[in-house]
């Protein structure tokens, strides 16, 4: 399938070489970003304290006449200390496609990335792409390789995206500190057991089982549609999970079995991953009015087939203020959302990133001034658990292409739950970027 999609995408180029010079424009810029990332206490007796991170996005345009477009943005990234092997290097194409654009209809061909949805953080609506989880709370998106269509009716708008053959997500390497190295509590279909981990952990990873052919033929629907102040939106999506089921595969020795199960467990862990199919219907809606901005969204996705892991039905629901501030020297941007959520099972697993949101409060705060300085600020409050996530960003922008900033990440929780899981996990990163 690369292949074609390789050569799909070169054809344009055949047709550049021979198109008038007026007829056709180019175009080529890059980002470079360069992270150290320390954390100041340790987590597993194989995992990193300390992270240094290349980033480099080039970005080729071309235009020819006004009706086609070629746009490739891939993503390569470098962590050549990282003890996990499969997180040394990364390379993604991301967005590599070509696009046809007349009046109101747009198509495109090859790998897009889509964002879908309103809220900010926590979007249930935004699985259209899988995603590389090296960090489950800094994820990346993997271009999807599809077709999309979009088309502004008189009436409504539409947005249709096919995709042949999905791609599935990439997990934290076998050293990662985002894999559980304490207390591990895995999805079971009673919710009632405990994994207790040695200190000497060794995690490998197992089978990558799909279910139900979860990878082919997905597809996704989308129709927009402003009535006065209100932004209105539904969609369908029938496709793979944005996150396969992780099953570990252990020894050990039971030391309580009531009220729940708890295991001493042995040293080795071999992980299984399955992917799985979901059906998901959307609804999302924005209306600007005495100078807030109100996004609510809501989901209800089944999963499918028969196996007896599925997480069954999961109904998502997302809302949200948001209210800017303009001041002489510059603006700041608040946000404050809630989430809440309920699904066919009880779902106690610390690796769960969507429990994180079950009853939790959210806030953001952007501010910027003097066109220059840049702050960032972003808190969680997970009701049902009492824990909490918070992230503060400070940035300087020089020369107007290079940029300074200082990041620093804070976890609090019980080891049961996901936010407790990365207690260990505090952070401060310092990344110098630059755009030319």
């Amino acid at each position: 399938m690369f292949r074609i999609a390789f050569l799909l995408l070169l054809a344009p180029l055949f047709f550049a070489i021979h198109a008038e010079a007026e007829d056709s424009e180019w175009g080529f810029n890059a980002d470079m970003n360069l992270t150290g990332l320390y954390f100041p206490q340790e987590y597993g007796t194989d995992t990193n304290q300390l992270l240094g991170k290349f980033e480099f996005d080039p970005i080729l345009r071309w235009k020819y006449k006004d009706s086609w477009r070629l746009f490739i943005r891939p993503v390569f990234i470098a962590d050549p200390a990282n003890n996990s092997q499969r997180e040394k290097y990364f390379a993604d194409p991301t967005e590599a496609y070509i696009k046809f654009q007349k009046e109101v209809l747009a198509i495109r061909l090859g790998f897009n990335t889509f964002t879908w949805g309103v809220t900010d953080g926590y979007n249930p609506v935004d699985i259209l792409n899988t995603k590389v989880l090296y960090d489950p709370l800094h994820a990346k998106k993997l271009g999807a390789f599809s077709l999309a269509i979009s088309e502004a009716l008189p009436l409504i708008e539409y947005d249709i995206v096919y995709v042949p053959k999905a791609r599935q997500a990439l997990l934290p390497g076998e050293h990662s500190r985002w894999l559980p190295r304490e207390v591990f509590v895995p999805q079971t279909p009673d919710n009632n057991l405990i994994l207790l981990l040695p200190n000497n952990l060794v995690y490998n990873y197992g089978d990558r089982t799909v279910l139900d052919n979860s990878l082919d033929n997905n597809f996704a629907l989308r129709l927009q549609k402003t009535i006065s102040i209100f932004d209105l939106s539904i969609s369908g999506f029938d496709g793979v999970a944005p996150y396969p089921i992780i099953e570990p595969q252990v020894h050990g020795t039971i030391i309580q079995v009531s009220p729940k199960i708890i295991v001493q467990m042995d040293p080795d862990v071999i992980l299984d991953a399955k992917d799985y199919r979901i059906r998901q219907g959307g609804f999302s809606l924005v209306s600007h009015q005495w100078d807030f901005l109100f996004k609510y969204e809501t989901s209800y996705s089944q999963s499918q087939g028969d196996y007896i892991n599925l997480p069954g039905w999961i109904h998502e629901s997302v809302a949200g203020l948001e209210k800017t501030f303009n001041f002489t020297s510059g603006t700041v941007i608040g946000v404050v959302q809630y989430s809440w959520l309920n699904t066919q099972k009880a779902n106690d697993s610390n690796i769960s990133i969507t429990e994180i949101f079950r009853r939790a409060w959210m806030l953001g705060i952007r501010a910027q001034w003097h066109e220059v300085w840049t702050m960032n600020l972003l808190g969680l409050y997970d009701t049902v658990h009492s824990s909490h996530f918070e992230e503060i960003t400070i940035g300087r922008r020089f020369y107007d292409t290079w940029t300074a900033s200082v990041t620093a990440d804070f976890f609090n929780g019980s080891i049961e739950n996901t936010l407790g899981l990365y207690d260990k996990n505090d952070s401060v990163a310092i990344s110098l970027s630059r755009s030319f």
